[in-house]
C-alpha cells in the first residue's frame, strides 16, 4: 500500500491510500491510534493524491467551483481539516441582505446565491442560480431580490427555442425566480400588458383577433435607447421626464427632450 503523506491529524502516521479513501495507519494500540480517513469524493469532487498532499501539508486546498450538493447543484468551497474532518469552507463573501426565509448569511459563488443553512444541513432550501436563461444574475441582482423588489428589465434572455425575450425577475412565494413580462399595461386598450423585446415594447393584444391593438414604443427613438422605465413613466403619465443624448438626423447633434403621448397614443419627442 502507497505512502501518500504525513498524517497531519496525529503527526504519527502515515496516509496510505486504498480503495475509497485514504487513511492513516497509526496504530499501537485501542487507546492509542488515529482513524483520520481523506475519501476519495467530496461533493461530487474526485479527490486526487496531489489533492491529499495539499490538504496534508497545508489542511486546505484551493477553492473548487465544481462542487456539488446533494440536488446537484453547484456551489464554490475550499476543502479543510477541522476537528480531524474534512469540511467546506465558503470564500469569505457575501450578500449584505440576509436570507428572507432564515434570517441566517447568503453566500456568492460563481453558481449561485446559496443560503448557509442550505449548505449546512439543507434547513432552508434558499438557492438562486445565478445563470438564469443565459443572462447571469449580479450580486447587485441578488440584493434586489431578497428585499422583495424586481430586476431590471432586460431583453436578452434566451428562450429553449434559441430566442431571446424580454422580462423581469423576481422570486415567487417560494422564493424561486420567476420572470415578470409585462412592463407596463397598454394605455390605449387598457386590457392589454406591454411586452419587451429587442426592437419595440408592444401591446399583448397586437394578435387579438377583436381588439389588434397597435400601441408600440420602439427601443431606439432619435439615436436613443428607451429603457423600461421611460416606458413606464410613457404609459401611466403620458410623458416621461427629461432625456438627454437624442442625436438630431444629418447632423448626430444630440439634444435633450422628454417622450409624449399623443391623443392617438403616437409617441414623439418634445
Amino acid at each position: 500500500m502507497e505512502k501518500v503523506a504525513k498524517c497531519p491529524v496525529c503527526k504519527q502516521g502515515d496516509l496510505i491510500e486504498g480503495a475509497s479513501s485514504y487513511m492513516c495507519n497509526h496504530f499501537k494500540s485501542v487507546d492509542d491510534k488515529c482513524s483520520f480517513t481523506i475519501y476519495k469524493s467530496y461533493f461530487g469532487k474526485d479527490i486526487t493524491k496531489e489533492i491529499v498532499i495539499q490538504l496534508a501539508t497545508d489542511k486546505e486546498t484551493d477553492f473548487f467551483n465544481d462542487l456539488v450538493n446533494r440536488d446537484n447543484k453547484p456551489f464554490s468551497a475550499k476543502l479543510v481539516i477541522q476537528e480531524g474532518l474534512i469540511k467546506p469552507v465558503f470564500e469569505n463573501k457575501e450578500l449584505q441582505t440576509s436570507c428572507p426565509k432564515c434570517g441566517k448569511r447568503v453566500h456568492v459563488s460563481s453558481k449561485a446565491f446559496i443560503c448557509e443553512g442550505y449548505i449546512q444541513n439543507k434547513a432552508c432550501d434558499l438557492y438562486i442560480g445565478r445563470n438564469v436563461a443565459g443572462v447571469m444574475l449580479s450580486e447587485n441582482d441578488a440584493e434586489v431580490l431578497l428585499n422583495g423588489s424586481s430586476t431590471d428589465f432586460r431583453t436578452d434572455f434566451i428562450s429553449q427555442q434559441n430566442k431571446e425575450f424580454g422580462a423581469k425577475i423576481i422570486l415567487d412565494e417560494d422564493f424561486k425566480t420567476k420572470f415578470v413580462f409585462e412592463v407596463a399595461k397598454c394605455p390605449k386598450c387598457k386590457t392589454g400588458s406591454i411586452l419587451g423585446n429587442a426592437k419595440a415594447f408592444s401591446c399583448s393584444n397586437f394578435k387579438d383577433q377583436q381588439i389588434k391593438c397597435d400601441f408600440v414604443i420602439w427601443r431606439q427613438i432619435s439615436g436613443k435607447e428607451i429603457s423600461a422605465n421611460d416606458v413606464i413613466a410613457l404609459c401611466e403619465n403620458g410623458s416621461t421626464g427629461v432625456i438627454k443624448s437624442f442625436k438630431k438626423k444629418g447632423s448626430g447633434d444630440t439634444f435633450s427632450g422628454k417622450l409624449s403621448l399623443s391623443q392617438d397614443y403616437k409617441v414623439s419627442v418634445v
